[in-house]
């Protein structure tokens, strides 16, 4: 049965809308700003890691070729480009190889989609970083809360959440620069509902990556358009045909504004250790124990996972042919995380796809589900050929909320992705976007970027 949006409060919209035109800097907790430094600084980095992988050449040299250069940066690139398209660039950037932050309640990727549209439009602008990160603050609460409002159903349809959900709240991030009262964010938040998209079936390919891009470039166009007077329904998300009726089966959209202004979603975004579907880091925390239990894979029988129903859906993939098709592969997950001991961009290259020892091993790996598993978590059981069996736990990954990462990692990760891009200059560029709240304006970070 279609779901409908009568129990949820009817002014939906307008609330969120009158929370993100009027939220201020001093209105934001110091738990929730550093979050906010974290997610932007996290996203920036894995932009410059990603400015030259090819998706983001084909698409600088399309949107070239279309006619829309403009003025707006790129991370990471010399090339300018309008506006929306820059960020959409840079929110494919920020994704493409999947690595980025998770709210994992919804698995949004909130950063990719709402940093880009903040970016874009604080240049327009010439925004401080106060008022940049205010407006990520904004964006992300919007659409991890509307996300929780939708409940598991609108996943469970096929719906990509960074992409739906990632409309909105790049709507108001770039709503928020542009200094948009509750009515005319209202009409952004509408204008950004309409074209929301993306669907799990775009997993394992570069149009995955569109979906954070794409939310990034109509968010900025909603905003933009709000702001000249374009208007759309008062009731997007919660009316008889909205959003939410139409996308999910049992939407409870009190949660969207339940604690709204007092609990913080930003919060309990987490970040990605490994470089692929979150969901099977624990495979990878386990894998990566083993090792230290095993003396090689040659001694390996076979491996059983057990794992929440949610990871076989996503990360299902038995024989991956490339590298992005094994970043949805629990059993190329295992495989890396116990060959290599980590689990980063290089572990998901066509190369390491294609190894013969990766594909020998990942070959030996069975999954199995059991709905009462939490997402974080996994039970990893190893049978030697030797007759000795192996068992690892893990209650909770790497880097999520109850296993997070320190800031320290986090500059680790950032270093690892942008040190063999820029050299000594990484340093400078993560100072720069770590305390971007402390700058008058943001052109340094583009400055510092290229390379």
């Amino acid at each position: 049965m279609t779901g409908t949006a009568q129990p949820g409060p009817v002014r939906l919209t307008a609330e969120l809308a009158e929370f993100a035109s009027g939220l201020s800097w001093d209105q934001i907790p110091e738990s929730a700003r550093h979050a906010a430094r974290r997610t932007f600084a996290n996203v920036v980095g894995l932009a410059v890691d990603a400015c030259r992988h090819d998706a983001v050449e084909i698409a600088v040299a399309t949107l070239g070729d279309l006619g829309l250069r403009g003025r707006s940066s790129v991370l990471g690139r010399a090339d300018t480009l309008t506006a929306a398209w820059a960020a959409f660039v840079n929110g494919m950037a920020m994704h493409v190889e999947d690595f980025d932050d998770t709210h994992l309640r919804t698995v949004i990727h909130p950063g990719s989609p709402v940093v880009p549209a903040a970016l874009a439009v604080a240049e327009l602008t010439d925004a401080s970083g106060r008022d940049l990160l205010t407006a990520v603050t904004a964006g992300v609460e919007v659409a991890c809360r509307v996300g929780n409002a939708l409940g598991p159903g609108h996943f469970d349809r096929g719906w990509h959440l960074t992409g739906t959900m990632g409309h909105l709240g790049a709507a108001v991030a770039a709503g928020r620069l542009l200094g948009l009262d509750a009515t005319r964010m209202r009409h952004a938040v509408s204008l950004a509902a309409t074209q929301a998209a993306g669907t799990t079936e775009q997993l394992g390919t570069m149009s995955k990556s569109m979906h954070p891009g794409k939310a990034a470039a109509d968010g900025v166009e909603a905003a933009l358009l709000a702001a000249a007077g374009f208007t759309g329904p008062d009731t997007p998300l919660e009316g008889r045909r909205g959003l939410a009726a139409l996308s999910a089966p049992e939407p409870d959209l009190a949660e969207a504004t339940r604690g709204l202004g007092r609990t913080w979603e930003i919060e309990a975004n987490a970040f990605k250790p490994y470089s692929c579907g979150i969901v099977s880091h624990p495979v990878i925390d386990a894998a990566i124990e083993l090792r230290d239990l095993l003396p090689g894979p040659e001694v390996i029988e076979s491996v059983d996972v057990v794992v929440r129903p949610v990871v076989l859906q996503v990360m299902g993939v038995e024989e991956p042919e490339d590298g992005l098709r094994s970043k949805f592969s629990v059993y190329h997950c295992f495989a890396v995380g116990f060959l290599d001991g980590g689990a980063g961009p290089a572990q998901y290259s066509d190369a390491r796809a294609r190894d013969k020892s990766v594909i020998a091993l990942r070959r030996k790996v069975r999954a199995h589900t059991e709905p009462t598993m939490p997402k974080d978590a996994c039970e990893v059981t190893v049978r030697t050929t030797g007759g000795t069996t192996h068992r690892v736990s893990v209650a909770h990954a790497t880097g999520s909320v109850d296993r997070p990462m320190s800031d320290e990692r986090l500059r680790a990760k950032f270093d690892l992705l942008v040190r063999p891009r820029l050299g000594e200059r990484a340093a400078a560029l993560w100072h720069t976007a770590w305390h971007i709240d402390e700058c008058d304006g943001i052109g340094s970070l583009f400055g510092l970027s290229r390379w």
